[in-house]
């Protein structure tokens, strides 16, 4: 029997540790486009990746994705002319992030980074409720759109404004409830 042929543990371990190698080799990739806020990897690998799992899913993952600020910062600045001012509030743009997508205001700075110019957080509740049951989050692939049933579940009030209360960055949180920060 050949030395390649033999079986035994030494094999084993060595393939552990080629696997081993392999995937931390993967992830250092992976995690330096990220950093960098490379758009190509975005679209060719990050987003295709968010695609093997349920809409529901992945929209979990891409806010804790935004929570992190592992997400693409926006390299171009908006042009000076794009400026808005509303309810004596400056926006260096008029292009935000709709409430929906931040349901609890866990990834508001990491939307900043992406160049939204204001982020609404909610819909949030007075008290925290689960929404409606499961699967509630459909996605539409011949019509690149995605069916939201999620039926306001939300934290509620108490904990998403202590989030919001100790954010690192200035620029406001626009809501219905904005009074209240």
């Amino acid at each position: 029997m050949s030395g390649a042929a033999k079986k035994g543990p030494g094999n084993l371990k060595l393939l552990k540790d080629a696997f081993i190698i392999t995937t931390g080799g993967t992830v250092m990739f992976a995690g330096h486009q990220i950093y960098k806020g490379n758009e190509k990897f975005y679209k060719e690998y990050v987003m295709p990746f968010f695609q093997l799992f349920d809409a529901e899913t992945s929209h979990k993952m891409a806010v804790k994705a935004a929570k992190y600020k592992l997400v693409p910062k926006s390299k171009i600045p908006p042009h000076p002319v794009l400026a808005s001012r509303v309810f004596d509030r400056d926006f260096p743009s008029p292009v935000g992030l709709a409430a929906g997508f931040d349901k609890d205001g866990e990834a508001v700075d990491g939307m900043l980074k992406m160049g939204f110019s204001f982020v609404e957080v909610g819909s949030v509740t007075p008290n925290p409720q689960p929404g409606n049951e499961k699967p509630r989050v459909f996605r539409l692939k011949e019509d690149k759109a995605v069916i939201n049933r999620y039926g306001f579940n939300s934290e509620g009030h108490d904990k998403v404004y202590n989030r919001l209360k100790v954010r690192e960055v200035e620029p406001p949180v626009v809501g219905k409830c904005q009074n209240l920060l």
